[in-house]
């Protein structure tokens, strides 16, 4: 019987060195494990050869975004399985087997994501409606019951997903940041979520936060949830109409925030504001 490692684990880089190591520590010895950095300027790659030297690091000599960067992990690898998870994320053996017994079971399925863990180690609703009409959905879920079982579900969170390897299902590179995992979901035709595979997630850290961090992500995010209108929630006529709304929204968000001299809430809308400005002007989101 073959022993070979049927999973290859995809992780990606940017600014991570404090949370790479711990994450490569967690991954189990003998799978394939590739990490794609996007150029990080402090000392992640040299911390991912010290902690896992038998990993393949690809350098990009620019930032070229979380999706683009995922493509090329998933075009490097070369086993039945590919396992995307965040630098954030922590995994184990039985989560990964997990997963992969629930891809086997429910062939049909593109993507298999885990119930996520907090820090605390409490679940996570990290699965979702499609956006659009998410928005209009209550953000208050706890009444919602915890999946017992696989459960079909329209989104789950990109910061792990299972992937099969011979599935050409790439990320839309033109997504430097958020909304990526949203469209491929979408793309896929949503997600089977196997509750029984558990990864701790702590959210938010795989980057420090600054205030360039701050306004670099803001700036996308808006950007990129105008893309996605456009794509899936009702085409360019509802993404430009959503865009008049959200310039009004940020503005009025950033002049209160800078009224109370709260600066990092006052710089996330003046980015929300540029990168909507950016995608009516049919400028990259970046």
């Amino acid at each position: 019987m073959s022993t070979a490692p049927r999973v290859t684990i995809v992780t990606v880089t940017w600014r991570s060195a404090g949370t790479i190591g711990g994450f490569l520590a967690a991954c189990p010895a003998g799978m394939p494990v590739i990490v794609v950095d996007n150029a990080s300027p402090d000392e992640t790659r040299a911390i991912a050869r010290a902690q896992r030297p038998d990993a393949q690091i690809i350098e990009n000599i620019n930032n070229l975004g979380f999706g683009a960067a995922c493509n090329i992990g998933l075009e490097a690898a070369r086993t039945e399985f590919v396992l995307l998870a965040n630098p954030d994320s922590r995994l184990s053996e039985a989560a990964i087997a997990a997963l992969v017994a629930a891809a086997e079971a429910h062939p049909g399925h593109r993507l298999v994501a885990p119930l996520l863990l907090d820090a605390e180690g409490r679940p996570v609703r990290s699965w979702n409606a499609a956006q659009p009409r998410r928005r209009l959905l209550p953000r208050d879920r706890g009444a919602e019951p915890w999946p017992e079982g696989p459960v079909c579900v329209d989104f789950a969170s990109g910061a792990c997903l299972l992937l099969r390897g011979a599935d050409r299902l790439r990320f839309d590179e033109h997504f430097f940041l958020f909304y990526e995992d949203d469209d491929l979901c979408a793309r896929a035709g949503g997600a089977l979520l196997e509750p029984t595979a558990r990864v701790a997630h702590a959210g938010g850290r795989s980057s420090p936060p600054t205030l360039a961090t701050t306004w670099r992500k803001a700036r996308c995010m808006a950007w990129s949830r105008l893309r996605f209108t456009a794509l899936h929630g009702g085409g360019a006529a509802a993404a430009r109409r959503e865009a008049r709304a959200r310039l009004l929204h940020h503005a009025g968000k950033a002049a209160g925030h800078a009224l109370t001299l709260r600066i990092g809430k006052t710089v996330a809308d003046l980015a929300g504001i540029a990168g909507t400005l950016a995608w009516l002007r049919g400028r990259p989101g970046h």
